[in-house]
């Protein structure tokens, strides 16, 4: 399968909570980037809905970003953990600046 990220992702766990109109989960974070998010929760938000979530990065401000989720795993592996992709479509440059700091 060819990689459809424009960005690279690293490893991260950090708190998050993630809102939308068919529900709301808190979460951790497995991995990040510029553009997007791996959330791990026992139960994914639906695939195709609009979110605002907020990142908790230690002594800072929450990271408040919008986003899609673009794919959604329902099935826990091994290495593999439940959860949901997120796109990232928008978010203040304070809050770039900070998701920058961690990565």
């Amino acid at each position: 399968m060819q990689e459809k990220r424009k960005t690279s992702r690293t490893q991260k766990k950090l708190k998050s909570e993630v809102h939308s109109a068919s529900g709301m989960t808190f979460s951790n974070t497995a991995d990040l980037s510029q553009g997007g998010i791996f959330i791990t929760t026992p139960e994914p938000l639906k695939s195709g809905d609009h979110v605002e979530l907020q990142v908790y990065i230690p002594g800072e401000q929450p990271v408040n970003i919008q986003g899609i989720i673009r794919w959604t795993r329902n099935d826990d592996a091994p290495d593999k953990k439940t959860g949901m992709g997120i796109e990232f479509t928008k978010m203040s440059n304070d809050s770039l600046k900070l998701l920058k700091k961690v990565l």
